[in-house]
């Protein structure tokens, strides 16, 4: 066979490889292996005397083709190793450090917004967004038949702290009664205010009740519905009371 033709056997063959991809995953540690096995490559016919030789018989045409050859044979296999290696990654769940997370729960617990009332013997749950809360202290009366005053007691209104005087926001008022007035508001010897219905009970311990007056966000003041969700999830939690 003669040299000329070896060469076009020898370029056929090159064409018909698969042209890879340079621009996908060809970083600067794919670029440096290639560098080095091209050193490798020259240096290997420098030892056995054939790279004058083959310059001088290659045109710059065939040369070309051998580096895309060379550049072929050093990046596909890496790029279908890269390849393998994310389509891995990407399989399935995400591992995740339980042992870790666990860890960060203890160093950093959830914060805990909390109201105890030691007087009263009840807690009540809030939101993180309620932290820096303010207490106000009002009253209730009972009026009989005869509209005259037979009852009073506390209301307790646990305020958000963004509430101010131009710009009120919804209260969550906790009423406080003995258990004997709740048993006397329930069998009618007293009613409160003008509302047909009465206060809704939020719980009770040995002592007192506590319950929610009648129509408390009839005003629809800004931050209503949030309270209204509060409420929903039974915040309040009686307790023996301290004394």
């Amino acid at each position: 066979m003669k040299k000329n033709e070896k060469y076009y056997n020898l370029e056929n063959k090159i064409r018909s490889l698969p042209e890879p991809d340079y621009d996908k995953n060809f970083t600067k540690e794919t670029q440096d292996i290639i560098h080095k096995n091209l050193i490798q490559f020259a240096s290997s016919y420098d030892t056995k005397k054939k790279r004058t030789v083959m310059i001088k018989k290659i045109s710059a045409g065939l040369a070309s083709i051998v580096a895309i050859v060379l550049f072929a044979i050093l990046t596909i296999p890496l790029l279908s190793l890269n390849s393998n290696q994310q389509g891995q990654q990407g399989k399935g769940e995400p591992v995740v450090d339980k042992n870790k997370d666990k860890e960060d729960i203890d160093q950093n617990p959830p914060k805990e917004n909390l109201y105890n009332n030691s007087e009263y013997g009840f807690s009540f749950t809030l939101p993180e967004t309620w932290v820096g809360f303010q207490i106000v202290t009002d009253s209730w009366e009972g009026i009989d038949t005869d509209q005259q005053q037979v009852e009073n007691g506390q209301i307790l209104l646990i305020r958000h702290p963004a509430w101010s005087e131009e710009q009120p926001r919804q209260d969550i008022p906790i009423m406080i009664f003995t258990l004997k007035q709740w048993s006397s508001l329930e069998k009618g010897e007293f009613h409160i205010g003008a509302a047909p219905i009465g206060p809704t009970l939020l719980g009770l311990n040995d002592e007192y009740v506590f319950a929610l007056p009648a129509r408390y966000n009839f005003a629809f003041l800004e931050g209503y519905e949030e309270v209204e969700n509060i409420l929903e999830n039974n915040p309040l939690e009686p307790k023996n009371v301290i004394k």
